[in-house]
């Protein structure tokens, strides 16, 4: 199994880019899927990694509106 690119407890800046089934955002970090609750389509967030599968993790938003350009 390869190893994941994000660790629990670990903060990323993601764009959100798509909604999952139950509404949480998702982002990506080195292509590897981020839910990401109370976050909103188009939005661009730090998050905190709270939990980590095999193939995608949970976080949550630590702070808002960040523009990556």
């Amino acid at each position: 199994m390869p190893e994941q690119p994000v660790a629990t407890g670990e903060t990323y800046v993601v764009a959100i880019e798509e909604l999952g089934s139950e509404g949480d955002g998702v982002g990506y970090v080195d292509e590897f899927a981020v839910l990401v609750g109370d976050a909103t389509l188009g939005e661009t967030v730090r998050i905190e990694i709270t939990d980590v599968d095999s193939n995608f993790a949970r976080g949550e938003v630590v702070d808002a509106e960040f523009d990556l350009t």
